[in-house]
């Protein structure tokens, strides 16, 4: 059985994907990962990746090396070169929601060395989880609105790209998905938690 931490972190989990808090999901989030096993945490980061993975190669069908590298880690669990999705930080990906997306593999590669202590590496998980599932936000959105994506990638202190911004996050279907997005996630650590105190 869960214990009453975990229960109520869920909890918490699930009111604060609800109210669209992001310091409070991040922070239980952590907090919760930090409660599994390495393999089990990292299975529950996997998921927003993988789910975002097809979008990302419609866009960007040549950056192969992205299917390899999750593929890789879901089958071997083994820490990966980061030197891919370091460089790829570094180049342009203009198309909705793929910087968000970069940004989240090179957290993934991250938290997979042991050279970061434990909390560091579910700090990265967090961080990974966070990019994916704003990758999928931003996509969904900004991707059926090709102008709006042009102002919101002007400086951030230009009115055009401030409106477009607001009229991002305020919609009502960005909330709608925003909302399901932390909810899945909120399932996919009670899964795996109540697998873990099964097993032990």
């Amino acid at each position: 059985m869960l214990t009453e931490a975990c229960k109520r972190d869920l909890l918490d989990l699930r009111t604060a994907a609800r109210d669209r808090q992001p310091e409070p999901l991040q922070f239980l989030t952590r907090r919760l990962l930090m409660q599994l096993d390495y393999f089990a945490a990292l299975a529950v980061t996997l998921e927003p990746m993988q789910r975002f993975l097809e979008l990302f190669e419609s866009y960007y069908p040549e950056e192969t090396w992205v299917r390899s590298l999750l593929v890789g880690i879901a089958a071997f669990g083994a820490a990966p070169d980061t030197t891919a999705a370091e460089m790829a930080l570094q180049q342009s990906f203009p198309a909705p929601g793929a910087a968000n997306y970069l940004k989240a593999l090179y957290d993934l590669t991250q938290a997979m060395h042991k050279q970061h202590t434990g909390e560091a590496r579910v700090s990265y998980m967090t961080s990974a989880i966070v990019n994916a599932l704003m990758a999928e936000l931003v996509e969904a959105w900004y991707g059926e609105r090709p102008e709006a994506w042009e102002q919101a990638r002007r400086p951030a202190d230009d009115p055009q790209a401030r409106a477009a911004a607001a009229a991002f996050w305020l919609d009502d279907t960005t909330a709608a998905l925003d909302t399901s997005a932390w909810l899945a996630v909120a399932a996919s650590l009670e899964q795996a938690l109540q697998r873990q105190f099964v097993a032990r």
